[in-house]
């Protein structure tokens, strides 16, 4: 595991770029703090399993408080895309999976697309639910802002989602970071970019997520997004065989393997 000089936080996985078979790029979701990639270890392993160089970023490294807008804040992304050098498969989780969407058109034609729960646009209940977490969060209250987006993660009606354990500890650090990412997703529609993108492109959703579902995302006819049975906003971790088991076919269908 190594690290980039990047004006952004990452971490990379995988064979060095001489042996690798290609180069990922995965984009983070909201997170109380940087994880260094925990978000996304099943799939992470998945790709690196496959040959692939895995370069992850924490999304919210280039958010401050001059960024109002999630034009703005993929301004900032679209400038800094060419510094990790070519990027074979751009993949997105949650915002990140919104961002990479809004980049497809600076990544080229021939870049393969993963997205796990990445909203393509937002509707009312979706950016209602990511306000009322935004609100807490901006309000002092960042362990309840948690607290809620654990539960929001889970399947709709899971035994977990019943019984939520105590409120998390998160300073003000996090609520701001929790607060800016459930904001940046108001009002967004990618379509346009994901409909345009003329390369392969399969998303992930699941079936019983109280955020992210399929009205939430587009898809080109030679796209696919494919709905995980029973799952939450986390499929590859809920279900990780059957995800894995999609995103390696996804990868040999794509010569990325």
């Amino acid at each position: 595991m190594t690290h980039t000089a990047l004006p952004v936080a990452t971490v990379v996985f995988g064979p060095e770029a001489a042996v690798a078979t290609g180069h990922a790029l995965v984009l983070a979701p909201v997170t109380p703090s940087w994880d260094e990639g925990a978000f996304f270890a099943p799939v992470i392993e998945v790709l690196a399993g496959a040959g692939l160089r895995v370069t992850v970023a924490d999304t919210l490294s280039l958010w401050d408080e001059t960024v109002d807008s999630m034009a703005v804040f993929t301004a900032r992304w679209r400038e800094l895309l060419p510094g990790f050098g070519p990027v074979d498969l751009l993949c997105g989780n949650a915002l990140g999976g919104a961002v990479a969407q809004a980049l497809l058109p600076e990544a080229g034609p021939a870049t393969a697309a993963l997205l796990v729960s990445g909203p393509t646009r937002t509707d009312a209940l979706l950016e209602a639910r990511l306000g009322e977490i935004a609100d807490l969060a901006a309000s002092g209250r960042p362990g309840e802002a948690l607290a809620l987006l654990n539960r929001r993660v889970l399947p709709s009606g899971s035994a977990s989602e019943r019984d939520a354990g105590p409120t998390p500890d998160a300073d003000e650090a996090a609520g701001r970071r929790l607060a800016a990412g459930m904001r940046l997703l108001r009002g967004i529609d990618l379509s346009p970019a994901v409909l345009g993108h003329p390369g392969p492109l399969l998303q992930l959703v699941g079936e019983r997520s109280q955020l992210v579902t399929r009205r939430h995302t587009a898809a080109a006819p030679h796209h696919e997004v494919h709905v995980v049975p029973g799952t939450g906003m986390r499929p590859h971790f809920e279900q990780a065989a059957h995800v894995s088991a999609l995103i390696r076919a996804f990868l040999r269908e794509k010569g990325l393997q």
